[in-house]
């Protein structure tokens, strides 16, 4: 049940993400459509910056919308041993822990789901890399600000 609640929310997070990125663009698009972005001398850059805000702002919104593709058809791996698609909590000695996914996108990205909190980590990173292969018990070396912490993985859902 908390992996079928969890894709929901998964699709829920991506979604947001989405909806927040389209209406970035559209007012990037506004913006740089307005009469107040027409150049008033040769020196006047305002239009032309809005021009590329918006281009990188449809960028954004094609690329969360594949991250959308990518959460909806995506599988929960269903192995002892992480791999991309596992879901996973590690907890650190100082109390701090985390529902973590390994993801092949948005990493970074947290959002709550039944009442905890959850990390999408992908392989590329750091983190991702040296958590690939590990195991329930296995120790992982995190870094925050610089600090390496050692994070347990305490359990692997499946």
């Amino acid at each position: 049940m908390f992996l079928e609640q969890l894709q929901l929310s998964l699709i829920e997070y991506a979604e947001t993400r989405v909806k927040v990125a389209k209406e970035a663009a559209d007012q990037a698009r506004q913006a740089a459509t307005s009469t107040e972005s027409v150049a008033e001398t040769k020196w006047d850059t305002f239009g032309l910056e809005n021009s590329y805000l918006a281009h990188g702002q449809s960028v954004r919104v094609a690329e969360c919308e594949a991250d959308l593709a990518y959460f909806r058809k995506m599988a929960f791996a269903d192995s002892d041993e992480i791999a991309v698609g596992s879901v996973f909590e590690v907890e650190r000695r100082d109390g701090w822990n985390r529902v973590i996914i390994l993801s092949q996108c948005c990493g970074g990205g947290e959002f709550e789901s039944q009442d905890k909190s959850i990390l999408l980590v992908t392989p590329q990173t750091p983190l991702g890399k040296s958590l690939l292969g590990k195991e329930e018990g296995d120790e992982v070396i995190m870094k925050s600000r610089g600090v390496e912490l050692v994070a347990e993985i305490v359990r692997i859902f499946l």
